[in-house]
């Protein structure tokens, strides 16, 4: 059977948003093949207008993906942009080059167009949910806790927390990698999501922040199953 190419409906002009990204966002990478393979890279930069450069998948950890990294095989990327609005980019492309040694890298040709929409067809939905926030270091033995604070609003693709503010609170921790972690409640387990902290603003004694959730579906799913919310990824 033939690869088959992803595809997008409706790109529109260029609209690169691009310069938004830093080194380690995680973005939703699809690959060409006859099965539908997808996954979540971290990106190590880019040279505008040239290339962007991800981190191969581990082999380790997540299995084989020879079949689908070689030069020329189209490509489609789906990113968050989370602000007040919230919009989903994806984009077409193709694998530039495979690098190996010493370091497992995916180069991507630089986009020419783009597909640019709104990211929240629905109003999140609104909540109240305790939650204690930790940064995620995964090369720290113990997670530094930042704040105990309440999600106010959540969808699939993200979460907006408020914090009470405090004389030492740390100042800007956006792009800050972080765990929400969720009362267990019925649960035996307490709930945990990954995320990033893509704004923050501060007013009236609070801090707000809006968070871009970067587990799988699956797990994201999982939480939302336990918490009874019921939405889906908007990107």
């Amino acid at each position: 059977m033939d690869n088959q190419t992803p595809t997008l409906e409706s790109p529109s002009q260029p609209q690169l948003k691009l310069a938004y990204l830093r080194p380690g966002d995680m973005i939703d990478v699809e690959f060409a093949s006859a099965a539908k393979v997808r996954t979540k890279l971290q990106l190590v930069g880019f040279d505008t207008g040239k290339y962007l450069l991800l981190k191969q998948p581990n082999p380790r950890t997540e299995g084989s993906y020879s079949d689908v990294l070689f030069e020329g095989n189209p490509v489609i990327v789906r990113l968050v942009l989370e602000g007040e609005t919230g919009e989903c980019i994806a984009f077409k492309t193709k694998i530039r080059a495979v690098t190996n040694f010493p370091f497992r890298l995916l180069y991507l040709e630089y986009p020419e167009q783009v597909e640019n929409r709104a990211l929240r067809a629905q109003k999140r939905v609104r909540t109240h949910i305790p939650v204690d926030v930790t940064a995620d270091n995964s090369q720290a033995s113990t997670k530094k806790k930042l704040a105990s604070g309440i999600i106010v609003d959540i969808s699939s693709a993200g979460c907006r927390i408020v914090f009470k503010a405090t004389p030492n609170e740390a100042g800007n921790v956006t792009h800050m990698n972080i765990k929400v972690g969720i009362g267990s409640g019925a649960h035996k387990e307490a709930l945990s999501l990954s995320g990033q902290i893509m704004n923050q603003r501060k007013e009236r004694g609070m801090i707000s922040v809006g968070v871009r959730f970067t587990d799988d579906e699956a797990h994201i799913n999982n939480v939302f199953d336990h918490l009874l919310i019921d939405t889906e990824f908007e990107c």
